[in-house]
């Protein structure tokens, strides 16, 4: 009896404790259940308030270029293949001399492949097979501003929460200025009036160097010459800089490209070329003693870049950074400057095989004599007294005036 009072109770205690277990189970999937449509509903809300922001960012858009639309002017009416051949020779010889590339929010086409990853990342409507990327500037947050031969394309930041973006695009006929400013607090990008981008991130340099740009295209200014490149260089670097170059490189001498050091212990403190020479100026230690070397173009036999590696993580850095030797050989003996950026040596070498063939084409223009002009043959003083008889035969001289001049041609003989 007592064996079956157990096992009853040991019964009812199991019942028990399943029915507690079950409770418990359906009180678990309930809350879960409950978090669940509550997490449904406050994702839904999210992405309806987030589609209403996008919807405004979106209509923000259309009135941008509605209102960009509106202007009548069109400064690139110019063929598509000039344009992009003016800013290749801009990128070059304007925009690259004296410029810190490394930290420029602004990247020309071709030089700079990521302007076509980034256009094809941001701007879905950019066809990559019938337009050719022209510049982009990069903004805080993902804000680009980018033309093409066909559009230009923006992405602007819309309100303070982030995420949100007006994202469009204006043909390039509708374009009658373009305008990128600093205005003391924020680099402000505007088409036919219209702000485009406006972000904290620039550089001072980019401000320059795109009024300059864009003053040449309103003005079709598209020749470039070294005079120019000089100037700009001298204007680029200050004078206190100058004043070290000139040392070197004399008033005669145009500066056809310069280039600060790279940011490392065995940076050069520039790299200049001049329609003559090629110079670099490295300070050693704290600046107390300098290291110089020149290279005149007529004693330089070749030029070249070189990029040397020691194993895997030599050349990741070296990918990355994109940096090389530049090498000089002179006289038989061979000269390397290290650790420069990639396009600063291949500029140098640019320069010098322009004023290397320069300067053999002066060389081998003929010399050319100028003849003096003939003296004229001294008259006979026989045929002299000859004519002057005649003349007095005919009765058109004297006898005295005969006499005379006859006196005065013999007295010369």
């Amino acid at each position: 009896m007592a064996l079956n009072d157990f096992l009853k109770k040991a019964k009812e205690t199991a019942a028990s404790a399943a029915e507690s277990a079950k409770k418990a189970a359906d009180d678990a999937k309930a809350k879960y259940d409950a978090q669940k449509q509550e997490a449904a509903a406050k994702k839904a809300e999210q992405e309806r308030i987030r589609a209403e922001k996008q919807a405004e960012a979106d209509g923000k858009t259309q009135k941008i270029i509605d209102e960009i639309n509106s202007a009548s002017g069109n400064v690139f009416d110019f063929d598509k293949k000039e344009l992009l051949t003016f800013t290749a020779d801009f990128y070059d010889k304007l925009y690259l001399p004296a410029h810190s590339v490394s930290a420029s929010k602004m990247i020309f086409h071709p030089l700079d492949k990521k302007i076509i990853k980034y256009a094809q990342k941001d701007f879905e409507n950019f066809n990559a097979d019938t337009e050719s990327p022209v510049f982009m500037i990069l903004g805080k947050a993902q804000q680009r501003v980018f033309l093409s031969t066909d559009k230009l394309y923006f992405k602007k930041a819309y309100g303070t929460e982030g995420g949100f973006f007006s994202i469009g695009s204006i043909e390039i006929n509708k374009i009658e200025s373009l305008e990128y400013i600093y205005d003391g607090g924020n680099y402000i990008f505007k088409c036919n009036g219209v702000e485009l981008l406006n972000t904290t991130d620039g550089l001072e340099l980019d401000i320059n160097s795109f009024a300059e740009y864009f003053k040449r295209i309103k003005n079709k200014d598209f020749v470039i010459t070294d005079q120019q490149i000089n100037d700009l260089i001298i204007e680029k670097i200050g004078q206190n800089v100058l004043s070290i170059v000139r040392e070197y490189a004399f008033e005669d001498e145009l500066l056809l490209y310069f280039a600060w050091g790279c940011d490392s212990l065995t940076a050069k403190d520039f790299v200049v070329c001049t329609d003559k020479q090629l110079v670099t100026l490295n300070r050693e230690a704290f600046g107390l003693t300098k290291n110089v070397k020149q290279f005149y173009y007529e004693d330089v036999t070749s030029m070249a870049t070189l990029q040397e590696t020691n194993g895997l993580l030599d050349l990741a850095l070296t990918a990355a950074l994109s940096i090389c030797d530049l090498e000089i050989s002179v006289a038989g003996a061979k000269e390397r400057l290290s650790n420069l950026f990639t396009y600063e040596a291949e500029k140098a070498v640019k320069v010098y095989r322009e004023c290397k063939r320069s300067i053999k084409e002066a060389n081998r223009q003929p010399v050319i004599v100028q003849a003096a002009a003939p003296q004229p043959a001294a008259a006979d003083p026989l045929e002299q007294l000859e004519k002057l008889n005649k003349l007095k035969d005919a009765g058109i001289i004297s006898e005295d005036e005969f006499n005379a001049k006859k006196a005065d041609i013999l007295s010369k003989l």
